[in-house]
Parts: structure tokens; C-alpha cells; sequence
């Protein structure tokens, strides 16, 4: 039976060179490896996830096209003190109606980590508003809370964002108090880049978390839902 696709250790190590080169003149100069081995490598990886899981995430997008499912490398610079033109990662994205703000399945590869992660990074301040009082549903707080430490239990989940309660907690006993100082939530698991990602497995590691978060990521699709209005 056929493998699933890898990740070149020489696409972690031309993202190092180009951290060293950030310049339009290198990149120009080397980007045939970046469009004919980096790119195809994550539209492989991207296909065989998408194969696995897809059937278990309706409503969610694993386009290959760049700026879908795949980044671009340009970096924004407009309003950055950093003006390097390119980003020295690349990662995959499959996503739930906008890509810029949706609960999401997503892999990356950059020089200092690897990992695969799911949940919703950062919503918008309209969908935090929606999350607290979603979340003051003592019921809805009880259900999330334990399964966000069902998660947590075997994956790492991103640290709280605030370091006091917001307001809407004021006043409130519910179970999980802890979950008011969150914005967006994802669990996830990160690796240091090696030549393992050549080898047969790790990809399947990274189902095996999506699938295992699954009803993590049924409450944060009912979380989603309640930020876009009841829409399906």
C-alpha cells in the first residue's frame, strides 16, 4: 500500500538560506526549487490530508491554489519595520468559510518548528463578543471546558491570551471560569524540523489529531456559527 507524500528536509533548509538572503535578488535566483519542489510537495501533502479527513469536516475548503490553502511568500511589508520581502514558512490551511476568520485544520514548516493545529487562532472582535456569551451558558461552559481538557490532556492548547476576566465574566460561577481569558483557541503539535519528514508516519500523526479533535472542533464550529449569525 502507497505511503503518504513527505516534506523535503531541503525545503527547511532553503527557508533557512533565505533567512540568510532575504533578498529579491537570491530568491529569484533559487526559486525553481521553491515552485517545483516546495510548492508540489505541499499540494501532495495537502491532497492526501484532504483524502483522510475530508469526509469529516464538511463545509471546510482545501484549495491548492496560493492564497486558498497555500501562503504566499511575498510578505505584506506596507506597515512593518521589517521589510524583508519574504517569509522564511510556508504552511497548509484547510478552513471553514473565510479564510481570514474561521476554525480551521492547518500544518506548518518553518526552520525552528513544524506542527499541525486546529481550532480558531483569532477571530475577529465581533466573534470574541459572540464567544463570552456564548461561553456564560453555564451548560455550553461545562460541555467546552471539558472538552477543552479532554484535548489538552494529549495535545498542547495555545496558553490564554488575557491575564485578567473580562467584564462579561464579572458576576458569573460557571465551571470553567479559565475560559473567559481566551480569544481564540487551538490545540496543537509541534516538533523540531528533522529528517523525519521524509519518513512514513508523521502525516498520519497529524490526522490522527484532527480526528481526535473532532468534537473540539464541533463547539468551535457552533461558536462560529453563532459569530456569523445562525449561518450554516
Amino acid at each position: 500500500m502507497a505511503g503518504h507524500p513527505v516534506f523535503p528536509y531541503a525545503g527547511i533548509e532553503f527557508f533557512r538560506d533565505l533567512s540568510r538572503n532575504n533578498a529579491r535578488s537570491w530568491f529569484l535566483e533559487n526559486r525553481h526549487y521553491y515552485d517545483h519542489v516546495i510548492l508540489p510537495a505541499l499540494r501532495e501533502i495537502l491532497a492526501w490530508v484532504w483524502e483522510q479527513v475530508g469526509g469529516e469536516y464538511p463545509g471546510y475548503i482545501a484549495d491548492p491554489r496560493v492564497n486558498k490553502s497555500l501562503y504566499r511568500i511575498n510578505r505584506d511589508i506596507r506597515f512593518s519595520k521589517d521589510k524583508s520581502p519574504y517569509k522564511t514558512y510556508n504552511g497548509l490551511l484547510i478552513y471553514r468559510g473565510n479564510r481570514k476568520d474561521s476554525p480551521c485544520l492547518y500544518l506548518h514548516f518553518a526552520t525552528d518548528e513544524v506542527f499541525w493545529t486546529n481550532g480558531w487562532y483569532a477571530p475577529s472582535p465581533a466573534a470574541v463578543r459572540a464567544y463570552r456569551s456564548w461561553i456564560a451558558d453555564p451548560k455550553v461552559n461545562e460541555r467546552f471546558g471539558d472538552e477543552v481538557a479532554r484535548v489538552g490532556r494529549k495535545y498542547h492548547m495555545m496558553k490564554p491570551q488575557l491575564k485578567r476576566m473580562p467584564n462579561e465574566a464579572k458576576g458569573l460561577e460557571p465551571p470553567h471560569p479559565e475560559l473567559f481569558l481566551y480569544k481564540g483557541l487551538v490545540t496543537y503539535d509541534p516538533r523540531e524540523p528533522g529528517r523525519w519528514l521524509e519518513r512514513q508516519g508523521w502525516l498520519e500523526e497529524a490526522v490522527e489529531m484532527f480526528r481526535y479533535c473532532r468534537p473540539f472542533m464541533d463547539l468551535i464550529e457552533e461558536w462560529h456559527d453563532l459569530a456569523r449569525g445562525g449561518a450554516a
